[in-house]
């Protein structure tokens, strides 16, 4: 993750932390070096949450894997539908005659940012029948440049002007795929009038993520890089490949090469200077139309590309400047070089692979609404997205990169809404926990209420015959009141007979007990205020200080309780 993400997000804020994150890479470059710093931890097995893998690899491999709903890998299924250079310029003419039979004439009049290219040897008639009318029609000789379809880096690439030098597919007009007779190539139409700076050619390699082609989402990085050659342009030296390819592989073999500064610009610098030759309006034209070059190249892809939600691909376009600054389409890198070759190049590629995974968000942090991660800038999400009208860009690409700031910016705001996310869930799980103890009381209560309910059948009714019941309580306690009053007569005397013995003290509780019973005759509705708990209280406090009296004791009780005038009707009767 992020420095930024890590420092501002708490650990149990995260969905998924990224201490538990795996992933598996065979490549030993910057690659590695940006998922160690994002703290995952590397494994040889099958355990892999992100896996960035050779093209090989999912020819061979994923068609015939199941995929974990929590794992990513860096390659559509059928990727090479935009990346092989056949392929690529075969979907394009489809495309383009589709709009033009679907009456869309404007739109197809856009895809004209590819050279004239053909498939050898299956169109070398084709092929042969242009050559003709090129070479009549012009009085220099046109340059046509030969490129193997399956090859990278600038091998097997060479540049010719007569026919004579392809001779080896004359003879093999009718290509047998069971057993070729020569390496197919495209050959295309040669940019002879490329722009030029300080005399030299370049070309720019431009960063493009896709993360979807249903609904189709891009994200292009606004840092890239200009290749340039060691040596100056020369048309008529088409046998010097120094002279005519920038491909770093190729110009780190010259004995002009700058291992410094590795024959690079960064792409912001490129544009400045190209504003301070060409002006501002029409050096943001061409950027933008290099924005649109790309969209247009994907979408002509998306029907054909198998979605699928565990894949992603981060793309290198190598697009060419022409002296009027009209950008061409040279090729699609499936895997760019994420090979460094000064501390600049080493630091760009570390953090444009660190923004890819942010934006992959294996954390689940995001929210997926972000139109700026780091140095990528949304620009298509199922249709391309336009700046406000107030703007001053056009488009993002090759303005400056506030990737740490944009980072700090993005993982402080994901920091808070997490917080009140999580401060939400544990509100919520408190109040479904009180809930369910609330529920779970009540249904031990009616569980409680029904099961005595065959208790209260059994005594002869329901629980509401309680007079019945109390009657039978009020009888049982006149049966145990019928001796008291001699016992209380027998008391009474023992105590007439003790009155002259007792101290002052005695007399004096007595005095203070009657002088409280005549301030009850005097205040009759204090008692009535007191509940039964309380006169059974007071009572209880009384006796303490009376002598023991039986009856009297007995008959306050049944005052207190209600039930003196019951046991005075009961005594009434037996009498």
């Amino acid at each position: 993750m992020s420095e930024y993400f890590r420092k501002y997000i708490k650990k149990e804020h995260y969905a998924n932390h990224y201490s538990n994150l795996k992933f598996k890479t065979s490549f030993r470059n910057c690659i590695l070096e940006a998922f160690k710093r994002r703290l995952w931890k590397e494994t040889e097995g099958d355990d892999w949450d992100i896996m960035w893998a050779e093209k090989e690899w999912i020819h061979e491999v994923l068609d015939h894997t199941h995929l974990q709903s929590n794992q990513k890998i860096n390659h559509f299924r059928n990727h090479y539908e935009l990346t092989r250079k056949d392929l690529m310029i075969k979907n394009f003419k489809r495309y383009k005659k589709n709009l033009e039979r679907e009456g869309k004439q404007e739109e197809a009049n856009n895809y004209n940012f590819f050279p004239l290219t053909f498939h050898l040897p299956s169109e070398y008639p084709i092929f042969f029948e242009e050559f003709k009318r090129q070479s009549t029609n012009s009085d220099t000789k046109t340059a046509w440049i030969m490129k193997p379809i399956g090859k990278s880096q600038g091998k097997g690439i060479f540049i010719f002007n007569k026919i004579q030098q392809i001779s080896q597919w004359k003879n093999t007009l009718r290509y047998n795929q069971d057993n070729p007779q020569a390496e197919a190539y495209i050959v295309q139409k040669y940019i002879a009038d490329p722009l030029l700076i300080g005399g030299k050619k370049f070309d720019m390699r431009i960063y493009l993520l896709c993360t979807s082609y249903q609904p189709l989402t891009l994200y292009l990085y606004r840092t890239g890089f200009a290749r340039f050659t060691h040596h100056r342009y020369d048309s008529e030296d088409i046998s010097n490949t120094y002279v005519h390819l920038t491909n770093v592989a190729i110009q780190k073999t010259s004995d002009n090469y700058d291992e410094k500064l590795g024959g690079k610009w960064n792409l912001q610098t490129l544009k400045l200077y190209l504003m301070t030759k060409y002006g501002q309006e029409k050096v943001a034209e061409t950027f933008y139309n290099i924005q649109m070059l790309m969209i247009r190249s994907l979408q002509a892809v998306q029907k054909i590309i198998i979605n699928d939600k565990h894949c992603f691909e981060l793309y290198g376009f190598d697009i060419l400047l022409d002296a009027q600054l009209k950008p061409w389409l040279l090729e699609v890198n499936a895997s760019p070089s994420m090979t460094s070759n000064t501390p600049v190049d080493f630091e760009l590629k570390c953090g444009l692979l660190d923004d890819v995974f942010t934006i992959i968000d294996l954390e689940k942090v995001l929210t997926g609404n972000e139109e700026q991660i780091g140095g990528f800038d949304l620009i298509c999400k199922g249709n391309p997205i336009k700046l406000p009208i107030n703007s001053t860009f056009t488009t993002y690409l090759g303005a400056f990169n506030n990737r740490q700031q944009q980072l700090k910016k993005i993982a402080k705001s994901t920091a808070i809404r997490l917080a009140q996310t999580y401060q939400e869930s544990q509100t919520k799980a408190i109040e479904i926990g009180s809930k369910g103890q609330k529920e779970k009381e009540e249904k031990d209560k009616q569980m409680r209420s029904s099961s005595k309910g065959p208790q209260v059948m059994q005594n002869g009714g329901n629980g509401n015959n309680k007079p019945n019941n109390l009657t039978k309580q009020n009888t049982i306690i006149k049966r145990n009141t019928t001796n008291l009053p001699a016992l209380g007569t027998v008391q009474n005397k023992n105590n007439i007979k003790r009155q002259p013995l007792q101290n002052a003290g005695q007399q004096q509780q007595q005095n203070q007990q009657s002088q409280s019973n005549s301030s009850k005759k005097n205040n009759p509705n204090e008692d009535s205020m007191l509940s039964a708990n309380q006169k059974l209280q007071k009572l209880t406090q009384e006796s303490k200080i009376n002598q023991f009296q039986p009856y009297k004791q007995q008959s306050q009780y049944n005052e207190v309780m209600g039930m003196g005038v019951v046991s005075r009707n009961l005594q009434k009767n037996e009498e």
